[in-house]
């Protein structure tokens, strides 16, 4: 029930965030071809949105099992063997990412010192939509290998 509650929060954020980034864009559109006075602003909201809208809801949205993947060798083989590939895909992804963790949080936090050239926001809190999908990243992997090992092992493939 919490779970539900909080994907669908999520789902809202990411429809506003794409909210924000429409609205932007059409103000884009009419400021440049109607009024002749482009809004730079606009170009700057549409990337942030965006690259939030992306790993926003990469990181919370988006099961592992829904993301593009070349499975044809998985499909081929039978379920023991699927599960040997999908704790040895879904380990190396949990280590990838807990070992570039730090570096990914002490690049954002480096930021900090920078800010965009339209809206004069601080870099850092426009990155750290990376650090919540690196975050997002490890504890699903964390939750699937878990999943991978239990009892029910065979409806995580």
């Amino acid at each position: 029930m919490l779970t539900a509650r909080l994907r669908r929060a999520a789902e809202l954020i990411a429809a506003l965030l794409f909210a924000i980034m429409l609205g932007a864009f059409l103000i884009q559109v009419f400021t440049r071809y109607v009024l002749n006075d482009p809004a730079s602003w606009t170009l700057e909201v549409c990337s942030i949105a965006y690259v939030w809208i992306v790993f926003f809801a990469s990181a919370v949205i988006v099961d592992q099992r829904q993301h593009i993947t070349f499975d044809m060798l998985y499909k081929s083989v039978n379920p023991s063997r699927r599960r040997v590939f999908a704790v040895i895909s879904t380990a190396s992804i949990l280590v990838m990412f807990v070992v570039g963790l730090p570096g990914t949080l002490d690049y954002i936090a480096f930021m900090s010192k920078k800010y965009s050239l339209m809206l004069h926001i601080r870099m850092d809190l426009l990155y750290s939509c990376f650090g919540l999908f690196v975050i997002g990243a490890i504890v699903a992997s964390a939750l699937r290998l878990r999943r991978l090992f239990g009892r029910d092992w065979q409806k995580e493939l």
